[in-house]
């Protein structure tokens, strides 16, 4: 094993992921975007900067007739997911690969998925404060690829109806729902994240459809904590991660 790589244990340590130790840790939001994607029996599902690869690996778990490729511009999150893939035992229906997503015609036809799923970088150049480690800037900051350019190759991956997932920060709201919609992903499902009851929305989920009509669904608001500070969760959020057990 990698001396900066460690690894720890989910779901009553029915899962097992390595992550880089300095390097960006998914959380919360990552099993709550696992959640919000539906798979349609035998289909293939893309995940667009996938890190260590934990949420392809987590819908192969899921959903047994399910194919699925892990994306990443960075050679050391390709291998994570690799590894995640194989202890976890789902690399026979896993792919991972090294590439930018602005470069995504290169190694995929149009229309080739039928799901695309991304929590992009998020922060844009020159705003707020620039993270510590390559990995972290990579995974935070639209350093090698803008939120544009995810969208724009989610348009491209999926086929005609095909579904686009999203994980963003409410502060890149108006942008996501903007260019979703110039890219032919026409939003239908919404929904708002709350870190406790009385906060204001942090995050946001966001179901589109390639080709779709106009129309969308506000979902409730969805809380994560009934005390962030005890880190206890709502029940809603307790059953999203017995959902994967």
């Amino acid at each position: 094993m990698d001396r900066n790589w460690d690894i720890s244990t989910f779901l009553n340590e029915k899962t097992r992921f390595y992550q880089i130790k300095d390097g960006f840790r998914f959380g919360t939001d990552t099993f709550l975007l696992a959640d919000f994607v539906r798979v349609k029996g035998k289909e293939k599902l893309i995940d667009l900067g996938t890190g260590c690869g934990v949420i392809p690996i987590l819908l192969l778990l899921k959903y047994p007739d399910l194919t699925a490729v892990g994306l990443d511009v960075l050679k050391e999150n390709v291998l994570l997911a690799e590894k995640n893939a194989e202890i976890n035992e789902v690399s026979g229906r896993f792919k991972a690969v090294h590439l930018n997503v602005k470069d995504v015609k290169s190694a995929f036809r149009s229309g080739e998925f039928d799901i695309v799923v991304s929590n992009p970088p998020f922060i844009e150049v020159g705003r707020g404060n620039v993270s510590k480690g390559n990995h972290r800037a990579v995974a935070r900051q639209e350093i090698l690829a803008t939120l544009e350019d995810f969208i724009k190759a989610a348009s491209y991956l999926l086929k005609n109806r095909g579904r686009f997932y999203l994980l963003l920060p409410t502060a890149r709201f108006v942008d996501g729902i903007c260019l979703c919609r110039r890219y032919a992903l026409e939003p239908k499902k919404l929904r708002f994240i709350y870190p406790e009851k009385d906060e204001e929305a942090n995050l946001f989920l966001l179901e589109c459809i390639k080709g779709g009509g106009k129309g969308i669904s506000v979902l409730p608001p969805l809380i994560v904590y009934e005390n962030a500070k005890k880190r206890e969760y709502t029940e809603e959020v307790k059953k999203k991660y017995s959902c994967f057990l």
